[in-house]
């Protein structure tokens, strides 16, 4: 279900009903749900819900199957992102986290509706939300499950772009379980999925995490060559913190063979893109490049 929108049309139309201009019953149902994934995106969660919400009575009067199913999906991605920011403060905590009731409530009923419909597409986009669910949980079992069959639905449906993210997070999960060599594999097939799609800058971030496995597996000319290439992505695409994320690891590997030059070269572009960002340079990062500096001056 998809509605096209120019950018300036959807902004307004958007800014109308965070205003309260009372919009929502005269544009389509598939503008409506457009708008409420743009403000997803945007990370406006409580207008995100609304529309959808009102997207989804809208749909079900006018008994627009297709369109309902996908409100639903709509709202479950809101209270997943919720719950997610919930267990994470749990477990910083140190408390026990269990599945989200609310959230496995509003999965069921978006996956029922998709299945009615038979919607392939939309069965695995729920699957990759029940995986990153059960991920963040730490049923890291149920989460490869999920991310196996929705990435056999993508496939299946053509979606390369939802097939690079089930490749994609395949390989964080394999890599927290140090599955390194399994991770590496899927993260490359996510590079090059992405990269079909032109998607660059999801490319760069699998081929980043591609070269933490590569440390892992102790092939750094290998994880060298990939942050290399993920930051001449970050440089076409003007894109600082795919710079940043590049350099960084470039620094480490500098580290691991012993090559300062390339270590200090890293850290000090690292620490340039954080200032243009206007954002706090870490503090680990400042502390490094200082010591780096100091025992060369010392020298």
């Amino acid at each position: 279900m998809e509605e096209t929108l120019t950018p300036e049309v959807a902004a307004s139309l958007l800014q109308a009903v965070a205003e309260g201009d009372g919009i929502e019953d005269s544009v389509s149902i598939q503008t409506l749900l457009a708008l409420s994934e743009m403000a997803l995106d945007l990370e406006r969660l409580p207008l995100c819900e609304r529309l959808a919400e009102v997207g989804h009575r809208r749909a079900v009067a006018e008994d627009a199957l297709e369109e309902a199913a996908w409100a639903l999906f709509l709202i479950a991605r809101v209270i997943l992102k919720d719950a997610l920011g919930r267990i994470e403060e749990a477990l910083l905590a140190g408390e026990e986290v269990n599945l989200d009731a609310r959230l496995v409530g509003a999965l069921n009923e978006a996956r029922e509706a998709a299945e009615s419909l038979d919607d392939q597409r939309l069965i695995g986009n729920i699957d990759q939300l029940q995986g990153i669910h059960h991920r963040a949980i730490g049923d890291l079992h149920r989460a490869r499950q999920f991310f196996t069959t929705s990435l056999a639905a993508k496939m299946d449906t053509d979606d390369g772009l939802g097939a690079a993210n089930s490749l994609h997070n395949l390989g964080e999960l394999e890599m927290s379980l140090e599955n390194h060599e399994d991770a590496l594999g899927f993260f490359d097939r996510a590079a090059e999925m992405f990269e079909e799609v032109e998607q660059p800058l999801e490319s760069a971030h699998s081929l980043s995490l591609a070269s933490h496995a590569l440390i892992h597996l102790d092939r750094l000319g290998e994880a060298r060559e990939r942050l290399e290439v993920s930051l001449d992505i970050g440089r076409d695409a003007q894109d600082e913190t795919t710079q940043i994320v590049a350099h960084w690891g470039l620094a480490d590997i500098g580290h691991l063979i012993e090559d300062i030059p390339l270590e200090i070269e890293n850290l000090q572009a690292a620490v340039v893109l954080f200032i243009h960002l206007e954002q706090a340079v870490p503090h680990q990062l400042r502390t490094r490049l200082d010591a780096m500096v100091d025992a060369l001056d010392s020298d």
